[in-house]
């Protein structure tokens, strides 16, 4: 491994990707319970999602969720990436490539996420 590798993927990076890990859990536990434990009809069910996007801090929880969930994937790719032996053009664009698709996942996902928060529930 080159040395200026290991100085982009240093320790501080590989313990942010291992804390996101930890809250990855964490909030997958709390979506699965949320989401999958209670098994109503489908109609309660998405009204439920939609009564809870209304609620500030599960809207909150969602856009983290998200933020936290696209990061961590986004960043064990180009950790795979850099271990590879593809040129470090191929890494570079690669790389760039993992964040334009970051930047789209989150500005997608925020802009769903507050357009749920805004729909009326249906009867």
């Amino acid at each position: 491994m080159v040395e200026n590798e290991k100085m982009k993927y240093g320790s501080l990076n590989r313990f942010v990707q291992a804390v996101t890990g930890l809250f990855l859990i964490f909030f997958l536990g709390v979506h699965l319970y949320v989401a999958h434990i209670d098994f109503r009809h489908p109609v309660a069910f998405f009204s439920s999602v939609i009564n809870q996007l209304h609620n500030p801090w599960w809207l909150a929880f969602f856009l983290i969720f998200v933020y936290i969930i696209t990061y961590h994937g986004i960043n064990g790719l180009n950790h795979i990436v850099a271990d590879t032996s593809i040129s470090e053009r191929a890494k570079r664009d690669i790389g760039i490539a993992l964040m334009v698709i970051y930047v789209i996942t989150i500005i997608y996902g925020t802009i769903l996420a507050l357009l749920v928060a805004r729909m009326t529930v249906p009867a």
